[in-house]
């Protein structure tokens, strides 16, 4: 009898997730050590104020001489969101959609273990993934932020890891949905990924084109982001939204697994 799901699934991945966290820990790092050099160079921020405001906005920060306003630009703006939200589709995609592609979902429905749990215990091991990669990530910053004389608040260093943390949650949770429920993991991969790109330009075009505020509150990346966690800490009511968010795509994942015909 299969004992658990997620830890199983937790040490088959176990070599992937070490590369994710070392890969985006490493990047950080270096982005951080590089800062003094920038710090040494007033005329970017002169350079920045004369871009236009469309490219400012894809930027993330305007700021960049500030400790936050830099990695905010560096890290936190793009590059952060965008790593854990392909690391979370390809987390949930794989969850069903993965297994049934590479034959082995017969195998652990096999076992007497009910469809929802499944779902739930796959959900569980992408969580502890998440967890795993952004408190590397938060070493990856910090340490070397303080053997630069970088001013950064823990704190705050923690709160927006943790909402970056709740965003790949969410987009994970999007393409174990769509997994779950179409069996294709191309699909749940490709798909989720449009969407994020996608909510991506919205939230940072939004302000700048009229036509698309209205669309600016669905974007998963204003609830990520525009709070401004490094900055300001982080907002309760916007990390509501993603992990709420995240728990209904697992019940639709979960609706969508059991009312369908696997193939195997």
């Amino acid at each position: 009898m299969l004992q658990s799901i997620a830890t199983k699934t937790i040490r088959d991945g176990r070599r992937s997730l070490m590369w994710w966290s070392i890969g985006l820990g490493s990047l950080a790092a270096f982005t951080v050590l590089f800062y003094p050099a920038i710090k040494q160079i007033p005329e970017l921020d002169e350079l920045l104020q004369g871009l236009p405001d469309a490219l400012l906005r894809l930027i993330g920060d305007s700021e960049l001489l500030s400790p936050e306003g830099y990695l905010n630009s560096q890290l936190y703006g793009a590059i952060v969101p965008l790593v854990l939200m392909f690391y979370g589709l390809a987390a949930g995609a794989g969850a069903v959609a993965g297994e049934e592609e590479n034959r082995t979902l017969d195998l652990l429905l096999a076992n007497p273990v009910a469809r929802w749990r499944i779902v739930v215990e796959k959900a569980l091991a992408m969580v502890v993934g998440l967890v795993v990669i952004t408190a590397v990530l938060w070493i990856a910053v910090y340490l070397p932020a303080v053997l630069v004389d970088m001013d950064l608040d823990p704190v705050n260093l923690v709160a927006v890891q943790l909402s970056a943390a709740l965003f790949g949650f969410f987009m994970g949770c999007l393409g174990l949905a769509i997994g779950s429920a179409t069996g294709s993991r191309g699909l749940a991969i490709g798909l989720g990924a449009a969407i994020g790109i996608a909510s991506y330009l919205v939230n940072s075009l939004a302000p700048l084109v009229e036509q698309l505020e209205a669309l600016q509150k669905l974007s998963p990346f204003f609830y990520y982001y525009g709070a401004d966690p490094l900055r300001n800490g982080l907002d309760l009511a916007d990390a509501a939204v993603l992990m709420v968010g995240g728990l209904v795509l697992v019940l639709v994942a979960v609706v969508g697994f059991r009312r369908r015909d696997v193939g195997v």
